[in-house]
């Protein structure tokens, strides 16, 4: 069958590497089935031209919140002038299952796909009945089919390497020097703000919360991507790289000899050791984040659970810097009944912390996490609201907080006022004007500069043509 599958593809996140790992896994595994795969961005036109050409069977939709609302359009535009079987997938419905409910949608699956789309969509090429596939929930002759949920994949070497390939077709793409890998799926810890604490309920008895690729397989597939692409910089994506201290010790031996590129990782505070760092250093980290995202303990630890103190924030900093590995910090503002003399605290916390930069983002409850279930009860967050779906967290807050106008422009500048600490002064003073759309200029133009210049080494970045456009791109086309 013809399987076309959309997901978010622009400028931004082709020169970051940070494409749909779902859509490229999906892809290398419905061809490795016998299927045909294309790709289209969440863009009507270009999704309408690919369709008159490709004459897809079906459409996969790789649908986070709040992008699954132009998905949800763009479908049924195509529904309008083409016959296929549609189908979302990844965060949204997982979690929001009831958009089975939209009109042209014909299938939701809930959790992982690797074993359950291309499950589908062969029971579909034979004409099988498909009411009763796991993983799924499909609305047929006005009725909807509520299966239950498989047994995740249990080696992740099973799996064929994510098909790149598909992405070949946009001329930036296979100009890149920097993609992104992962190495493990999964996250042990159950911070309110995500899904985590959800994912873990659905598990089947036997299912592991963590689940690693082995280092030779990891190396296998970076052998691969730096043979057909000018590969100079390689981002692990993990939600925590260093979990297994003995994986990263093999990993440091190993990835320097056979690949030797610099490459970035994200960490968690509280895993952050000169042990772990030297293991890092020996392989050759360009640098590492770890998230702050708030300087209350009351902000950090009673809201967000993170359960982390601010000692070991610092402790982890100070590890780093005498490594001399640097590092980026990430922080969340104006979560659920903080106020701007709390959100003065993540700054203060940051600055102690010396970081290369640092990035912010305004806190988003998103539906079914235990974050949004605390700001509506809490009076945070009403109701109607609740079902606003941004396409951002970086324009507005849809929280009732005390000091709106103040974070959300404290928000914009926070960056800033971290790198260079002396304009605090001023900067509190800027935040009560309603200057907001000039401040998130300010913020774009910082984002751009700081992500060219502090993120990438100077091997994996873009020409000068490609970066003045890239940042145009940011500055007046993107949403981050």
């Amino acid at each position: 069958m013809r399987v076309l599958l959309v997901t978010e593809i622009n400028k931004t996140l082709i020169f970051s590497g940070f494409l749909s790992f779902g859509t490229m896994y999906l892809s290398a595994i419905l061809k490795k089935a016998g299927h045909q795969c294309e790709v289209t961005s969440v863009d009507y036109n270009e999704a309408e031209q690919v369709c008159s050409t490709f004459s897809p069977d079906v459409i996969a939709y790789s649908a986070f919140t709040g992008l699954h609302i132009p998905m949800v359009e763009m479908n049924r535009k195509l529904k309008d002038k083409f016959k296929f079987f549609s189908m979302f997938g990844g965060p949204h419905p997982t979690f929001s299952p009831e958009l089975i409910e939209e009109e042209g949608i014909d299938a939701i699956c809930r959790a992982e796909g690797f074993e359950a789309v291309p499950n589908l969509v062969n029971k579909l090429e034979r004409g099988e009945d498909i009411t009763g596939t796991p993983n799924w929930w499909i609305k047929e002759g006005g009725k909807i089919h509520k299966n239950p949920i498989a047994h995740q994949v249990k080696c992740l070497d099973d799996l064929p390497f994510p098909d790149r390939s598909i992405f070949d077709k946009y001329p930036s793409y296979i100009k890149n020097k920097s993609f992104s890998f992962m190495t493990s799926f999964g996250c042990p810890y159950n911070c309110t703000y995500c899904f985590n604490h959800q994912v873990h309920k659905m598990l089947n008895k036997g299912d592991k919360v963590i689940r690693r690729r082995s280092v030779d397989n990891v190396i296998a597939e970076i052998k691969q991507v730096k043979e057909k692409y000018p590969l100079q910089y390689v981002l692990f994506r993990d939600e925590i790289f260093t979990l297994n201290k003995n994986w990263i010790k093999e990993f440091a031996d190993k990835y320097p000899k056979e690949i030797g590129l610099p490459f970035y990782c994200v960490l968690r505070a509280n895993h952050v050791t000169d042990e772990i760092v030297a293991y890092l250093k020996k392989a050759g980290v360009y640098n590492v984040t770890f998230a702050i995202e708030a300087g209350s303990d009351f902000i950090r630890n009673t809201v967000l659970k993170r359960n982390m103190s601010k000692e070991a924030i610092l402790r982890a900093a100070k590890i780093l810097h005498d490594h001399e590995v640097p590092f980026f910090t990430y922080n969340m503002i104006g979560a659920p009944g903080e106020t701007f003399d709390m959100a003065l605290e993540t700054w203060d916390l940051n600055v102690k912390c010396r970081s290369t930069s640092t990035w912010a983002y305004l806190v988003y409850p998103y539906p079914r996490t235990e974050l949004h279930n605390y700001a509506v009860s809490n009076g945070y967050l009403d109701e109607e609201k609740s079902k606003e779906f941004l396409m951002t967290y970086h324009e507005k807050s849809i929280l009732n907080l005390k000091d709106k106008r103040e974070i959300e422009n404290f928000h914009k500048l926070f960056s800033i006022a971290v790198e260079f600490p002396f304009l605090i002064h001023i900067i509190k003073v800027m935040v009560r004007l309603p200057l907001h759309n000039f401040y998130n200029l300010i913020r774009k133009v910082w984002r751009g500069y700081s992500s060219y210049t502090k993120v990438y080494p100077k091997t994996a970045r873009q020409s000068s043509v490609e970066l003045i456009s890239g940042a145009f791109d940011v500055i007046f086309k993107s949403k981050a």
